[in-house]
């Protein structure tokens, strides 16, 4: 593999996993702040 392909495929990893752990973050800091939409609403059916 030469250098290009092998930064690209880190940016590309790194990219996903930095995404992945940024959307967690940011539901589980809204359900700190707001409460668990599960437990403090009536579901919808």
């Amino acid at each position: 593999m030469d250098d290009d392909v092998k930064r690209r495929l880190v940016y590309g990893l790194l990219s996903v996993v930095l995404g992945a752990i940024a959307t967690r973050l940011a539901v589980y800091l809204t359900n700190k702040l707001l409460g668990d939409p599960d437990s403090s609403a009536e579901a919808i059916v």
